[in-house]
């Protein structure tokens, strides 16, 4: 009997989810196809009708969710405040606070970062990465412009300065909660380190600091 489009569907997805788990647990390298049909509950053959090699699996996994950089970027765009510091400080915030609370992106965030070695069929998977990356650099370094053209940014910063700081807080803090396998509060401390920084940006930060 034909598998229906559902029934394939499910079992594209049931390989995705067990190849999740294993490249989670082991890493990628180390992990191997028949690791992922047994833990499927599949056979091999039912893998490659699905998927061409392991490169394949990995990007397929990684297309199911969004980075967090990816959803930072569409928080700035939702944000309609007239000063663009406030626009970074609270789509930072909001954009670590989901993070927070999303399992299946920590996982995949996880295997990214930390289980994965790019190299080979592999050496082209991080450009979607560092698009995202290049891409919330530029953001803020044009919001940040945009301070400075509206008398908001401090005399202290340059915007391109400031923009590289901010993404090393924000970057900074994922990687090290999850190389840290999450031991400390993620939401409170990438709070308070995303408003210290925003508070330097802001014209009136020495005066309130004085």
């Amino acid at each position: 009997m034909r598998r229906t489009k559902a029934e394939a569907s499910e079992t594209r997805e049931s390989i995705l989810d067990a190849a999740e788990i294993a490249f989670l647990t082991k890493g990628v390298s180390k992990t191997s196809l028949n690791e992922i049909a047994e833990r499927a509950g599949v056979t091999r053959g039912a893998i490659y009708f699905h998927f061409r090699d392991k490169p394949a699996i990995y990007n397929a996994i990684i297309d199911r969710i969004k980075f967090p950089q990816e959803d930072l970027i569409d928080e700035v765009s939702r944000n309609d405040s007239i000063n663009p510091i406030d626009v970074l400080e609270k789509s930072a915030c909001a954009s670590l606070s989901r993070f927070a609370e999303d399992e299946h992106q920590q996982r995949v965030m996880t295997i990214i970062t930390l289980r994965c070695e790019y190299v080979d069929d592999f050496s082209q998977m991080i450009l979607r990465l560092r698009e995202a990356h290049d891409s919330m650099l530029d953001l803020f370094t044009r919001m940040l412009y945009v301070a400075r053209s509206r008398d908001m940014l401090c005399e202290d910063w340059e915007p391109e300065d400031g923009a590289r700081v901010l993404v090393c807080v924000v970057g900074g803090i994922l990687h090290e909660w999850l190389n840290s396998a999450k031991n400390f509060d993620l939401n409170a401390l990438g709070t308070r380190l995303i408003l210290s920084q925003t508070k330097s940006f802001r014209k009136d930060s020495r005066q309130l600091m004085s």
